[in-house]
């Protein structure tokens, strides 16, 4: 499902595309700024370097759990290693040399130890080998058709998937919408005056951040391929949900707000992002639901798409001022249930119905 990074990062180099005309000012307001915002993610100095080598961990860290499909052993320790960049783990050395770089710190500090555990448990289940799994034992769940095979706990969770779209959550998104596209990182406070070479002023850098973590090519929607976590599942989701547009316009029209000093444009641009953004994460969720409702007579699949939604329903916690309240969270938890064994149909379409009424989907929730 993921693509390389490298592709992402060769499109950085994507030549300057065609600009439209935008300004912000009111009728009234003829003082306001008046300038271009270019129709790719080509600005003077650009850099989420960062985040483009926490994308690449998380590819490695998931990659190497995911070989416990094929009955390997896990070395829980290992996989604790790389999620917090030390001991030198990854086979890439060049995310090794990245000593700075991490994907532990930049996790919400109440979901830490909520995935050291989770690395704890799959590599404990990833001792049973390729032994089947049953209620109540972990082991390798396998589809009907025998194409796909699943390393599962005794409950029927695919951790791979808990793992790798509850870090989308807790890292990406939360830094993105909690983190540089709040008050504390692009307000009035922060510099937008002092330009660092290849980083541009403290606020240029932190909005380029937040983009980095939505994982798009710089002329994305236009090119999709290459396009990584979040990106990828908006792509997924953009037929019904219109979020591709969306989402890559807000970040086009805060990057050139701030450039051009028109800080009502970027506020507003900020504020379409972290909403359609939400939005996306439980757009995701559904469409992880969905798929599960449809093949909820083969257990290996069911408790990989509810894996993965359970995974998406996480992130929607990280966001401070979400729309999903803690008793809906609650509720969509519960009917998606601790022991995927028992999760019926009925039990996956009062988890999707709640989620989108919460979102204003409940005309597209069938689309995603």
């Amino acid at each position: 499902m993921l693509n390389s990074i490298k592709r992402h990062t060769a499109l950085a180099f994507v030549g300057l595309a065609a600009c439209v005309a935008f300004t912000s000012c009111s009728d009234d307001d003829e003082d306001a700024p008046s300038y271009n915002v270019p129709s790719t993610y080509n600005f003077e100095n650009v850099n989420y370097a960062g985040q483009i080598t926490r994308m690449d961990m998380l590819t490695e860290l998931s990659n190497y759990i995911k070989t416990g499909h094929e009955g390997a052993q896990l070395d829980a320790q290992l996989m604790k290693d790389m999620y917090a960049n030390a001991n030198s783990p990854f086979s890439d050395a060049s995310l090794n040399e990245a000593t700075t770089k991490q994907l532990k710190n930049k996790t919400i500090l109440t979901a830490q130890e909520t995935f050291e555990g989770y690395f704890d448990e799959v590599a404990q289940a990833s001792l049973l080998g390729t032994t089947p799994a049953i209620s109540g034992k972990a082991g390798i769940l396998t589809s009907a058709d025998g194409q796909r095979s699943y390393l599962v706990n005794a409950n029927g969770v695919e951790l791979a998937q808990v793992i790798q779209k509850g870090l989308m959550g807790a890292v990406f998104y939360y830094q993105a919408v909690d983190g540089y596209l709040t008050e504390e990182k692009i307000g009035a406070a922060v510099d937008n005056t002092t330009v660092t070479e290849d980083e541009g002023t403290a606020m240029e850098h932190h909005w380029d951040e937040a983009f980095g973590y939505f994982g798009a090519p710089k002329d994305f929607p236009a090119t999709t391929d290459g396009a990584q976590f979040w990106a990828n599942y908006s792509n997924q989701v953009d037929a019904a949900l219109g979020s591709n547009k969306a989402i890559m316009d807000a970040f086009l029209k805060g990057r050139a707000a701030i450039s051009a000093k028109d800080m009502k444009g970027k506020e507003e641009a900020a504020a379409t992002v972290r909403t359609e953004w939400e939005r996306l994460v439980a757009a995701a969720a559904i469409h992880e639901l969905n798929a599960a409702k449809e093949n909820v007579a083969d257990q290996a699949k069911k408790s990989h798409y509810l894996s993965e939604a359970m995974g998406f329903v996480m992130g929607l916690q990280y966001k401070s001022d979400r729309k999903l309240t803690d008793d809906k969270y609650q509720e969509v938890m519960d009917a998606i249930g601790t022991n995927l064994y028992e999760t019926t149909a009925d039990d996956i379409s009062n988890a999707i119905n709640t989620l989108s009424t919460a979102y204003g989907m409940d005309s597209i929730k069938g689309q995603l």
